[in-house]
């Protein structure tokens, strides 16, 4: 089976000798551990690649960004552009962090820069559905996140999977067809831990130790890497 992976950002420069390039790299590394089976195909998004044949991959996926899901961007009209003819397609399609927000603006909900600030460090949140692809069940599910804006309003038919009084739309689906999570299952603690020292600066001092002490907290990458697979189709649901 083919993943499709659509790359909306690139790793700043410091951080690429130790984490790599773009996110796609970090989503392959975490798949193949589940999945060594598994044929990828990777598309720039950001440089304004996008697949043309919806059949040429088993299922796909759109990774995180810095830029705004909601922004005139060509690129990013681009973007949204196909998830509508994805959806329309009922294609199976996956969205992270940017993917997630830039789903649910494509498809009629709202996005836009949370009044909370940043999100960053270890994201808990309560499981608010059961669904047959979420092997092992969770009641709270742990997420490393890294993000301003988040989803204001669900399109019409969205249904809530996850969610915490800070995002309440942490995780959403559409359909029999489409998933999405604001938290970064493809990232490492060291990498999201880099990106909160990073930010140090724009950060009040309590908040900011309070988002490298949540880092201290085990998180559930894997489960969710796994939840992401199963709703694909390329992982077989367990006995």
């Amino acid at each position: 089976m083919r993943l499709g992976i659509l790359d909306c950002d690139r790793l700043d420069p410091e951080f690429e000798q130790q984490f790599g390039r773009v996110y796609s790299g970090m989503f392959i590394e975490g798949f193949r551990a589940l999945a060594p089976h598994l044929e990828f195909r990777v598309w720039s998004a950001l440089d304004g690649e996008l697949p043309t044949d919806l059949d040429e991959c088993d299922g796909w996926l759109i990774t995180g960004s810095r830029h705004d899901a909601y922004c005139d961007t060509p690129w990013v009209v681009a973007l949204r552009e196909w998830v509508r003819r994805a959806d329309e397609a009922r294609v199976k399609l996956a969205g992270v962090c940017f993917g997630h927000q830039l789903i649910a603006q494509a498809l009629g909900g709202e996005v836009g820069k949370s009044d909370k600030g940043w999100g960053l460090g270890v994201a808990s949140n309560a499981m608010l559905a059961s669904e047959p692809w979420m092997q092992p069940g969770l009641d709270r599910i742990r997420i490393l996140a890294s993000h301003q804006d988040q989803v204001m309003r669900l399109p019409s038919g969205g249904r809530r999977l996850a969610g915490n009084d800070f995002c309440p739309n942490f995780m959403f689906g559409q359909g029999e067809h489409i998933v999405a999570i604001q938290g970064h299952p493809e990232f490492s603690v060291d990498y999201d831990r880099a990106l909160i020292e990073k930010r140090q600066q724009s950060l009040a001092p309590e908040r900011y130790q309070a988002f490298l002490a949540s880092l201290e907290q085990e998180v559930d990458s894997t489960i969710m890497l796994g939840w992401l697979l199963r709703f694909l189709g390329m992982l077989p649901a367990r006995p």
